[in-house]
């Protein structure tokens, strides 16, 4: 009997070996990026920008029945994302990979650093400081937690 036991647990294995064999680059990228992600921490802006243009950032990806890209939410976050809801799409690898976004501004596009339990999007944008008036481009950075 636990003969039978181990020879099913083995093909089990060989099974979901050939499911990833299967499945492409986007795929795989979209299944580690899938998920909620809140909780911003290590806040990367320009000079003079403040940290709290990434508000209490919550991201939300979805994908389809296929493991495609599906939906992009973002909450909390208008300065970064003001069309809050959108699609997206993914290239790249499970651990580094660009995502693009549809319907979303003014940020439509990052980078994405993904671990098992954080994910770190770095982007370009054009800010405006409205107390002073000073105006530039920069890179932002932002690490949030699975949730």
């Amino acid at each position: 009997m636990a003969l039978f036991v181990l020879v099913a647990m083995g093909l089990s294995s060989c099974k979901d070996d050939s499911l990833l064999a299967e499945m492409d680059a986007a795929q795989l990228a979209s299944g580690r990026l899938g998920g909620t992600w809140a909780k911003p921490t290590s806040i990367v802006t320009p000079e003079g920008v403040p940290a709290e243009v990434f508000g209490a950032m919550r991201l939300v990806f979805t994908t389809d029945e296929d493991g495609k890209p599906s939906e992009f939410l973002a909450k909390d976050c208008p300065i970064v994302f003001g069309g809050s809801a959108g699609t997206w799409a993914v290239s790249g690898s499970q651990e580094n990979a660009k995502v693009t976004l549809t319907g979303v501004t003014p940020v439509d596009e990052f980078t994405a650093k993904v671990s098992s339990g954080t994910l770190t999007i770095s982007f370009k944008m054009g800010w405006e400081n409205t107390d002073t008036g000073a105006t530039g481009q920069g890179d932002f950075s932002v690490t949030l937690s699975r949730q």
